[in-house]
């Protein structure tokens, strides 16, 4: 729960369906990962610190303005850092996601980073570079407009077109993602990439983390 959208938008506060929803799967022993960028997930720790449940908190840049650029309506980078922290302390098993690297944006500093993730006890982190469609590309541009020819050569011109998405050059995403993994490891956490055709850059059993998944219920027999 869930890639497509956050299980813990604003609306979540007050509608409580993610609640719900967990309180039906975990209490019937399912092994339950949540990814979201909110620290709203902190709301249901009771739940989440008895189930089969991991977080995986995607943080794109420490950068409070990038940020906001980037991720109008999210939590602060800091806040979501705070909740890692919060739910460590709680046994939670947490990773986090650095997706998407969009060059020049928030490509720079990732050793500051990846340095704070681990202090905050996260285990595991998961890279993916910017995949841009026609529509995706326009935001990022029109939120960034600075970086509209860089990217636009990156992508559009030098890039790697896989179906329908234009990827980066295939030199700069490996150099990029290998400069991370090694800052990664040193670090003490495990590492992998999703969907950048560089599988041996990947140091854990799962790319997105799910192998954090504890196994602290079975499942309870159906009422």
């Amino acid at each position: 729960m869930a890639n497509s959208s956050d299980p813990y938008t604003p609306l979540e506060a007050e509608l409580q369906l993610t609640r719900q929803a967990l309180q039906i799967v975990l209490s019937r022993g399912f092994r339950v990962q949540l990814i979201t960028k909110s620290d709203l997930v902190l709301r249901d720790l009771d739940l989440i610190r008895r189930g089969n449940c991991s977080i995986s908190m995607s943080i794109t840049t420490l950068d409070e303005a990038s940020a906001k650029r980037l991720e109008p309506n999210a939590p602060s980078p800091n806040e979501r850092l705070k909740a890692i922290q919060r739910l460590v302390r709680e046994g939670v098993p947490c990773s986090i996601r650095i997706d998407p690297i969009i060059p020049g944006i928030n490509d720079r500093d990732l050793e500051r980073f990846v340095k704070l993730v681990a202090k905050s006890g996260a285990s595991h982190i998961v890279a993916s570079t910017y995949k841009a469609k026609r529509d995706s590309f326009h935001r990022v541009i029109t939120a960034f407009p600075e970086f509209k020819e860089k990217l636009a050569q990156l992508y559009w011109i030098d890039g790697e077109r896989v179906g329908r998405t234009q990827y980066l050059p295939r030199a700069i995403r490996e150099e990029t993602l290998s400069n991370l993994k090694d800052v990664v490891e040193r670090e003490g956490m495990t590492y992998a990439t999703c969907r950048e055709g560089l599988p041996q850059l990947q140091s854990a059993r799962t790319c997105d983390g799910s192998h954090l998944i504890p196994n602290r219920l079975k499942a309870t027999p159906s009422a």
